[in-house]
């Protein structure tokens, strides 16, 4: 994750004239860590939040197991954005055709823009052209088909009612070890989705 004013700065010791200019760059560069033994083919996501953070991760596939068992690099980036609550995705920059479905699980979906840097020839986009998820996924299935509208989604905080069954013998017994206990099942239930 790169802050929002290290951003702005790389971006404007490297010359470019905004953030977006600069996520390109990053996509590119980021492709040397990919790890894709088996298909070969390195993917990143570069995905910028609306507080100006940027997100990068890219695909990891395993030797020996069936490609399904891959994670995208799409993916790897939302499940990442769980661990920063209250992150909205507002742009997104693929090197290669985003992996639609899961980004469509996401309650902004609709409002996110993505850009792919690597096209087929006959639906080519310029550089830093965004285009909403809906045209990578005209007929899209999504939360909304299946849900109530309150449900929580991917990057949502929800209470999942956890309780640690074990706290009532650590209770008194040390107030550190209370302390930590207690925060980490407050965060385990007010985990995101």
């Amino acid at each position: 994750m790169i802050e929002s004013y290290d951003a702005k700065s790389i971006a404007k010791k490297q010359g470019f004239d905004s953030v977006f200019d600069f996520l390109p760059i990053i996509v590119r560069s980021a492709q040397k860590v990919a790890r894709p033994p088996i298909s070969g083919f390195s993917v990143v996501a570069v995905g910028l939040a609306s507080d100006g953070r940027i997100f990068i991760r890219v695909n990891v596939e395993f030797p020996g197991l069936p490609l399904h068992h891959s994670i995208h690099a799409e993916q790897f980036l939302i499940a990442n954005l769980t661990c920063y609550p209250q992150t909205t995705l507002t742009n997104v920059v693929v090197s290669a055709y985003p992996c639609r479905q899961f980004l469509q699980e996401i309650r902004a979906a609709p409002h996110i823009q993505i850009s792919v840097l690597q096209t087929h020839d006959h639906d080519f986009m310029e550089e830093n052209e965004f285009r909403p998820l809906s045209y990578f996924l005209p007929n899209r299935f999504c939360p909304h088909d299946l849900l109530e509208k309150d449900v929580p989604l991917i990057l949502e905080t929800h209470d999942n009612g956890m309780i640690l069954l074990s706290q009532q013998f650590i209770n008194g017994q040390n107030d550190a070890l209370d302390k930590v206990v207690k925060v980490a099942e407050r965060r385990a239930r007010d985990r995101q989705a």
